[in-house]
């Protein structure tokens, strides 16, 4: 029998019985379908968090100091720390040093309609391109609101439509008030920014209004001198540990001190984020790919009653001169046909499921070649692996035997 005549009877016998040949594929069909879910949804994930660090910049370093109860006031970060970085070390392509108003005493904005906690941070117009902040209306803060302390501030754009009622040009210039331990202070708007965090994060609902203002003027404010961190975009990416070296060297000297400051890199927070999401998604990958080894039994199981069924008919083959190695290669086929088809179906069910999912939880699932490769290469192998043993019994069996088999 050549191949051809041999896949068409494969189909033929797989399709005689429609309802078992569902059955027997629905464990494939579940374990593909599953395995696809979590993988595209995985994907997904680790493109939105690479996306979402993005907006920091690639490249970012984050310099502070270490938690120790071993710092002097000396060791603290201040903005001479800031300057000495700013002219004695290349290679930074944008350094803004950081203080933390909402760190000092408690901050609220005051409007007509209502009061809200507030995050004031403190910092130079770098932080336009640290923070990556996109600008609608007005201007950023500048070198010289940093240097004549000047009581001006950037807001988001959800900030002006809750206190002026309305987000454009005119408000450019208004005043916008804030109250801590230290009394009301008013800050004039400058520029509104684009509030890109969506999330309801915890941070983000204990700090619903986020306001920038000169770092000069927030230390006036807050009464105080010792910086949150730096943050720094350096020029060259791949020379990340080179730089976070050079810079703690600078630090280090500065003080006359050592190992008292500590240096974050996005691309490692990231990296580390990105291999530990992997290594969940290949566990439950591999906890779903279970129900492939249930299907795959259940392939074996209706192949060996198949076979059983067929033994008259084996019989009548073998009789008319069918060789073992056609009786082998016809049930193999049936077998692969079979998780072949589950297979696909198990691969389109699982993309219509990852979209269900993905907007379920507002991710984009992601499907990768791989992950399609490696479903039909499994459903195949399902097929091989557990159609072989019900294939060599139907070979093996004698034709006056099979013939007499009722």
């Amino acid at each position: 029998m050549n191949l051809y005549e041999c896949l068409k009877s494969s189909v033929r016998n797989v399709f005689s019985n429609k309802m078992r040949t569902f059955l027997t594929m629905l464990g494939i069909i579940i374990g593909i379908s599953s395995v696809i879910i979590i993988v595209a949804i995985g994907n997904g994930s680790q493109a939105a968090i690479e996306k979402e660090f993005d907006t920091f910049g690639t490249g970012t370093l984050k310099v502070s100091l270490v938690s120790s109860k071993n710092i002097d006031t000396r060791d603290l970060l201040t903005m001479d720390d800031y300057y000495m970085l700013k002219d004695d070390v290349d290679g930074m392509k944008y350094i803004a040093p950081t203080y933390s108003g909402s760190n000092s005493a408690y901050v609220k904005l005051l409007d007509p309609t209502e009061t809200n906690k507030a995050s004031i941070t403190g910092s130079t117009g770098d932080y336009k391109f640290i923070n990556n902040d996109t600008l609608l209306y007005g201007r950023y803060i500048s070198d010289n609101d940093v240097e004549m302390r000047n009581n001006v501030c950037v807001i988001q754009d959800t900030t002006a439509q809750k206190v002026f009622d309305e987000c454009d040009d005119d408000v450019i210039g208004q005043k916008i008030k804030i109250e801590s331990w230290k009394g009301t202070t008013k800050l004039t708007v400058v520029g509104i920014t684009e509030n890109t965090d969506t999330s309801s994060s915890e941070y983000s609902s204990e700090y619903p209004e986020e306001i920038i203002m000169p770092i000069t003027t927030c230390m006036k404010v807050f009464t105080g001198s010792a910086l949150s961190g730096l943050s720094i975009i350096i020029d060259n990416p791949e020379q990340s540990e080179a730089m976070q070296t050079k810079i703690l060297s600078a630090l280090s000297n500065f003080h006359d001190n050592s190992d008292k400051y500590y240096i974050e890199d996005s691309t490692d927070i990231v990296d580390s984020i990105n291999s530990i999401l992997s290594y969940v998604t290949i566990f439950i990958s591999f906890v779903a790919a279970i129900s492939l080894l249930v299907g795959g039994i259940g392939v074996m199981n209706i192949m060996m009653v198949t076979v059983t069924e067929r033994t008259k008919e084996i019989g009548i083959r073998k009789a008319i001169g069918a060789k073992n190695k056609d009786i082998l290669l016809q049930f193999i086929s049936e077998a692969i046909i079979l998780t072949g088809m589950g297979g696909l179906l198990g691969l389109i069910f699982g993309w219509f499921g990852a979209l269900i999912v993905g907007k379920i939880v507002d991710i984009t699932p992601i499907m990768s070649i791989s992950a399609i490769v490696g479903a039909i290469g499994i459903s195949t192998a399902i097929g091989i692996i557990f159609g072989v043993t019900p294939a060599k019994k139907a070979a093996a069996l004698d034709p006056i035997e099979a013939l007499r088999f009722e």
